[in-house]
């Protein structure tokens, strides 16, 4: 989970600089498209479908990354939209393969995520099926940490994704070398001036 998340923030950084480092009229032209588009269309944005309890049984097997952003910020936008299309090449570095990892959900909230034949155990310590949040535990550096997840379906596929300043903040209070990390540094003040972004997959039951 933490190369995982670690791996997708730091994309984002990255998507953002390069939005940042064309120049101010480049920059402003595609604001201005994007405004314009989106004055002229109507939204079609449908309401979000929350699976029920039942639904989030069984096993679930890794489809692609997904991450979005839910602030208001033009620059951030631009930058998740031009990540997006990287995500194929992200998932491959990450070793990632679509129809080998899964994840097994049992009725007790024991939740098992398996990545190239390596268990992580997770457990679902509550879901609310009305807005689709679900609170995770699991151990990282030795710890226990608690984590919220937004659970959508789309399309036949079930989409979790977390936020990504929550993750980065528990990472930064739970490893002891984050300090020492300036590329993480870099990650954690990015994703503190656009709060909003979330990753996470599509997964396939």
């Amino acid at each position: 989970m933490k190369r995982i998340f670690l791996l997708l923030v730091t994309a984002f950084v990255v998507g953002t600089i390069e939005v940042q480092a064309q120049s101010l009229d480049d920059l402003m032209k595609s604001i201005s498209a994007m405004f314009s588009s989106s004055e002229n269309t109507p939204s079609q944005e449908s309401q979000p479908v929350y699976p029920t309890e039942d639904e989030l049984l069984g096993r679930f097997k890794y489809d692609a990354l997904a991450i979005d952003y839910k602030g208001d910020s033009a620059l951030a936008s631009l930058a998740v939209a031009t990540l997006e299309s990287q995500l194929p090449l992200i998932a491959e570095k990450m070793g990632l393969v679509a129809g080998r990892d899964y994840l097994d959900v049992s009725p007790d909230g024991t939740m098992i995520i398996v990545c190239d034949g390596k268990q992580l155990p997770v457990y679902c310590t509550a879901y609310d099926p009305t807005t689709g949040t679900a609170s995770l535990m699991m151990r990282l550096v030795d710890q226990n940490i608690t984590l919220k997840a937004s659970v959508t379906k789309l399309s036949g596929k079930y989409r979790i994704v977390f936020d990504a300043q929550e993750l980065l903040s528990i990472i930064a209070k739970h490893d002891s070398k984050f300090a020492e990390n300036t590329t993480l540094q870099m990650v954690k003040s990015v994703i503190d001036s656009y709060p909003g972004v979330r990753v996470g997959a599509l997964l396939q039951k």
